[in-house]
């Protein structure tokens, strides 16, 4: 069975079951994401695909807890930048939490510092968003930044920004 995705108007697949369902994991599809079995008719959001819900399920439960921390992983320093509906904040919150020692310093602004990554941070916090939260990452430690639902122009803007040279 293949699946296709659907992001701005532009469809990508076909993809596996497996893949989707990693793609869940990792944050890449949410519950607003568009999916069809067809590139060309029958998108739902993924929420409303029976198969999809039980993976986004599943990719809720105990953020922090999920996914073990590799042995080799550095604690960092992070600062992490949300706005988010006031229906994600308070597990958004709660999930920090379970990564480290985490501190609000403003409305949609946390320090963090715990034993990951910005791109394991985004993918696990990704899953608690709702379809117009956002989400920065930036590991003040190591000069690596990860973010979610900024859209392709602004995608594109912070990849240029913060990949130019000093």
């Amino acid at each position: 069975m293949s699946w296709f995705v659907k992001v701005d108007g532009r469809v990508y697949g076909p993809y596996t079951g497996a893949q989707m369902r990693a793609f869940v994991g990792e944050g890449r599809i949410a519950a607003h994401s568009l999916v069809s079995q067809s590139r060309d008719e029958g998108w739902d959001k993924a929420e409303a695909v029976s198969q999809f819900k039980l993976w986004l399920d599943e990719a809720r439960r105990s953020p922090g807890t999920r996914k073990p921390v590799s042995s080799d992983t550095r604690t960092a320093n992070f600062v992490i930048i949300a706005t988010l509906g006031e229906d994600s904040l308070a597990g958004f919150e709660a999930a920090l939490k379970d990564f480290g020692d985490a501190e609000p310093v403003a409305p949609g602004v946390w320090l963090l510092r715990a034993p990951s990554t910005a791109a394991t941070l985004r993918n696990e916090l990704s899953h608690l968003l709702a379809r117009d939260d956002k989400l920065i990452v930036i590991d003040a430690s190591r000069d690596r930044t990860a973010w979610f639902n900024f859209g392709r122009d602004t995608d594109q803007r912070i990849r240029e920004l913060w990949g130019r040279p000093q």
